[in-house]
């Protein structure tokens, strides 16, 4: 987003449960979701939600005496529950759903809960008006919203197929995860839209959009078709007709896509773009006819990689769906626009990422927990992570490092992946130990602060670098020598002390360039 198979214990997980508040926890052993269900019925004479929904849910290691569900208790009444084809006790509070598990569930074995409920979402189903005074209703779950008006394992580590079956008043079109099903009108007033996501998704990607659309086709596959406001097309697809080439170079570098669809919706959300599977959303304001988000859309098509395809294990990992989309929005400016443009933004990021960084001293790529989830759309995961992957494109080579990024795609696609994972893969594919790269940016917050001088004596060029932080950095890196005759070079350097001298026999210098690409994160200054 412009957006995240570790398993605790049984019993871990009954005592963080045991207290009916809602927790971010990751993916439990005691059950799996493989299948969500909802059948949603919208109106406009009220925000009131008919919801009613299937849960298939597999044990396969053991069957617990309740099985808990991430279900908001606020706006939400239940009207009847039945799990296994048998009603059972439930609680319902502190934003969980707690169910006895019924005594025929077997390990191994499968059971259907179907709930059935209705209120007013308050959070997670955005009813509102657009920009023209037309009611929309847009999910939007990110980062763990979709309980408000769901009953869901809401954390990314939870994956499963989905499928929505709208019944919505029928001017409205409906757009959803996965492939249409079928679109009947019901009568005169009211129509039902099926959509089914065969893939697994996590909950934040999960969603619907239901407005007054019109579609357009943006491809001639099929794969990427606009949904806009009528009466904005005009200014929304000028802004989408850069998305097929867009797609078409991630295509091109990751190989085939995830999904079966790639369509750009106009919403009336908050956010600057959500890469709900198959169907991005951007803010309508954002629409201005202007081509000012082809960066956005590059970061958006990328998570359907990177995000939603191979999901983060646990919100601390978040960096693997953020930081691949940053890289590749940074990728497709360089391919795209040119470096120049390339180095502008990446000038604009670092500035970013160290004023955060002072301010954040403490702060990592790798996240620590936090109760505020928002608080982890920050700089490390989005903007120091792209940037960790480019300086790992360097020190690794173009090829190695398009080597590493599609074995770690291939490898985790559809599943769940940390970031050890990445560090493995990367390991094993390049073949060398980059164990200290990692933790000098995974795991370290900061970034190096360089201070260097040179100097050109009888055909010798020494240059002294001085590393001002504690922690000493490894770091390899270019230097352009512009030389008197006109003539130029870019020699490679590799600093592994506090302290380093290198020296160069080298014909009479004009001026020496460290660093001239950007391609470390952080300061040199010549003194």
């Amino acid at each position: 987003m412009y957006s995240f198979h570790h398993r605790l214990l049984f019993i871990v997980s009954l005592l963080l449960l045991s207290s009916f508040s809602f927790v971010q926890r990751p993916k439990t052993a005691v059950f799996d979701i493989q299948n969500y269900r909802f059948d949603v019925v919208l109106n406009d004479t009220s925000d009131v939600v008919r919801v009613t929904a299937i849960v298939s849910i597999n044990y396969p290691n053991v069957v617990p005496d309740y099985t808990v569900l991430d279900f908001a208790n606020t706006g939400m009444e239940i009207n009847g529950l039945s799990f296994d084809g048998k009603e059972v006790d439930y609680r319902h509070q502190s934003d969980v759903l707690k169910v006895t598990t019924p005594s025929t569930v077997e390990i191994g074995g499968s059971a259907e809960l179907i709930l059935t409920y209705q209120g007013i979402p308050s959070d997670g189903l955005v009813i509102s008006q657009n920009k023209h005074g037309e009611r929309t209703f847009f999910a939007e779950h990110w980062p763990d919203r979709a309980h408000h008006w769901l009953p869901i394992i809401d954390h990314p580590s939870e994956k499963a197929t989905c499928e929505f079956r709208v019944t919505a008043p029928a001017k409205y079109k409906v757009v959803s995860n996965g492939d249409l099903q079928n679109e009947r009108l019901l009568n005169s007033d009211w129509k039902e839209t099926i959509w089914k996501m065969s893939k697994p998704i996590s909950a934040k990607v999960m969603v619907i959009g239901v407005a007054p659309f019109i579609t357009r086709p943006l491809d001639d596959e099929g794969v990427i078709t606009a949904w806009v406001y009528g009466k904005s097309k005009r200014l929304a697809l000028h802004d989408f007709s850069e998305v097929p080439a867009i797609y078409e170079m991630l295509v091109d570098y990751m190989g085939e896509y995830p999904f079966s669809k790639c369509d750009q919706v106009e919403s009336s959300t908050r956010f600057g773009g959500m890469e709900n599977a198959g169907n991005i959303f951007y803010p309508e304001m954002s629409l201005t006819g202007e081509q000012k988000i082809n960066k956005t859309i590059a970061h958006e098509i990328a998570h359907q990689w990177f995000g939603d395809a191979v999901t983060e294990a646990d919100w601390a990992d978040l960096w693997i769906s953020e930081g691949f989309a940053t890289y590749f929005e940074n990728y497709w400016v360089e391919v795209a626009l040119g470096m120049d443009s390339l180095l502008a933004k990446l000038e604009e990021e670092e500035i970013k990422i160290l004023k955060y960084q002072r301010k954040n001293p403490h702060q990592m790529i790798v996240q620590q927990p936090q109760s505020n989830l928002n608080k982890l759309m920050n700089p490390m995961t989005y903007d120091k992570a792209g940037w960790m992957l480019r300086m790992l494109r360097y020190q690794v080579g173009e090829e190695t490092f398009q080597k590493i990024v599609l074995a770690f795609y291939e490898q985790y696609k559809y599943d769940l992946a940390s970031t050890k994972d990445f560090i493995s893969i990367a390991n094993s594919i390049s073949d060398s130990d980059l164990n200290k790269l990692f933790r000098q940016w995974f795991y370290t917050p900061g970034a190096p602060d360089i201070r260097y001088n040179w100097s050109y004596k009888k055909g010798e060029l020494l240059i002294n670098f001085e590393q001002q932080t504690e922690f000493v950095y490894q770091l390899d890196f270019d230097i352009q020598i512009d030389y008197q005759n006109g003539s130029q070079e870019n020699k490679r350097v590799i600093l592994r002390e506090k302290s380093q001298t290198i020296e160069w026999e080298c014909d009479e210098i004009k001026e020496v360039k460290v660093d001239p690409f950007n391609i470390i994160l952080g300061s040199f200054k010549e003194k």
